[in-house]
């Protein structure tokens, strides 16, 4: 698999390869000649930049959107769909314990326009992005983390936050699963299949008057006196300005000051058979829910309109691991143990990876990196509902407007130190997360 700290491009047809790519989905014409000049390129095709493209249209800004690959080809086509009123790796308490109490709710309405967002694309899309309401659970992987997990949930309720406590029987009276031990209910998120939502987006975009090219790669860029000079795949094009919406698929090479900033990590995803009815019976799954545990090293879960289960967390740490059998493997090791009712499950129908941008400090950033190039990165594999509100911010900050006097906006992220040992420390963590989470 493509890895960004190792792979200057992406290999020659590489493939559209997860679950959500078998369903129909219709997407917008893409050019199949390069603009010679653009007010503005965007990097990326995916949540971040379309959302870019919308706004700055919405500016009267001409726009030109490439993608190395197919639209949507990176994190927005490999993600499980989760739709949360959070990014990055830190809460709200964070944000209020560091800042105070103003930042704290500013915080939590940023959060809330950016489901709002996803919510308004959702009514573009003819049959919803498979919309299901239920809500985000949770999960108190074992006894030692319902302390905590009860600590979150009391400083929600305080500052007005839709979330619902289930102790361990209203836990098992909705979900029959080993790691169960207290939940914590965000009423309001909801989950969506994820390449249906960039459709949406990519057509809103099209209609807007943005220019979309697939097959695109940005290979080198240039100061000029229009702005920068772009070589791509399809040729150069100079640009006032340059937006960077590559996250973690970010290549050393293009602009290495940016691809420092941020450590690219492989999730992986399997996807099993339809489940039987006495299945459905024994785990008590319902497609109206998704679900997190409270493990360092996350596993994540729901179940399909279709009736599979999809099961994801941390995968290979080197992207030439990633497809490794033994992954999915691992996968499927945690949903028996999780779900002992479904041991009889000796395979899985579907199995992928992507990367996921994970920052020094935690947090994302929509920042401005030289003279007319700006960039979004850094969602800790929380951006399906902020990645859309990212690309409007980072739209706006590219046209100069005001943006609200958040942490995510007001600084740039920091560089890793040492970045050529990124995945020694990776490495290290892993074996950390896996201890805790083992004796934690």
């Amino acid at each position: 698999m493509y890895d960004p700290l190792n792979d200057n491009e992406l290999p020659k047809a590489a493939p559209r390869a997860s679950y959500w790519a078998g369903h129909p989905v219709k997407w917008p014409a893409s050019l199949n000649q390069l603009p010679k000049t653009t007010d503005a390129l965007v990097i990326g095709g995916g949540y971040t930049g379309l959302n870019a493209a919308i706004e700055l249209r919405a500016q009267g800004r001409e726009v030109t959107v490439i993608d190395a690959e197919q639209l949507a080809w990176g994190c927005s086509s490999r993600n499980a769909g989760f739709v949360m009123k959070s990014t990055g790796r830190l809460g709200l308490k964070h944000w209020h314990d560091s800042f105070g109490e103003d930042v704290g709710y500013a915080m939590a309405n940023e959060h809330q326009l950016a489901l709002e967002r996803i919510r308004a694309h959702v009514k573009h899309c003819p049959d919803q992005c498979d919309l299901r309401e239920g809500g985000y659970v949770k999960l108190a992987h074992n006894k030692g983390a319902v302390k905590a997990l009860s600590a979150q949930y009391q400083f929600l309720r305080s500052i007005q936050q839709p979330v619902t406590w289930l102790d361990k029987q209203q836990v098992a009276d909705t979900i029959k699963t080993q790691h169960g031990f207290a939940g914590l209910k965000f009423d309001d998120c909801f989950a969506i299949n994820p390449v249906k939502l960039a459709a949406s987006v990519a057509r809103q975009a099209h209609q807007a008057g943005a220019q979309l090219i697939e097959h695109c790669a940005a290979t080198a860029m240039h100061r000029s006196d229009e702005g920068w000079r772009v070589n791509t795949a399809r040729g150069e094009i100079v640009a006032r300005d340059v937006l960077f919406a590559t996250n973690a698929y970010t290549t050393q090479k293009l602009f290495p000051d940016l691809a420092q900033r941020n450590l690219p990590v492989v999730s992986s995803v399997i996807v099993t058979p339809p489940l039987s009815r006495a299945q459905l019976d024994a785990t008590g799954l319902k497609d109206d829910y998704a679900y997190m545990d409270t493990r360092v090293l996350k596993y994540y879960f729901r179940l399909l309109p279709d009736g599979r289960l999809l099961f994801g967390g941390r995968g290979a740490i080197r992207g030439a691991h990633a497809e490794s059998p033994r992954y999915a493997k691992r996968l499927l090791a945690a949903l028996h143990a999780s779900f002992p009712a479904l041991k009889d499950i000796t395979h899985w129908d579907d199995f992928w990876s992507g990367w996921v941008s994970v920052s020094l400090d935690d947090y994302p950033r929509i920042m401005q990196l030289d003279n007319n190039v700006f960039a979004s990165m850094g969602y800790c594999g929380a951006g399906v509902s902020f990645s859309a509100l990212a690309g409007k911010r980072l739209a706006e900050k590219a046209c100069g407007l005001p943006l609200p006097a958040l942490p995510y906006y007001q600084s740039n992220l920091k560089p890793f130190p040492f970045a050529g040992f990124r995945r020694v420390g990776q490495w290290a963590f892993y074996h950390y997360g896996r201890l805790r989470d083992m004796w934690g």
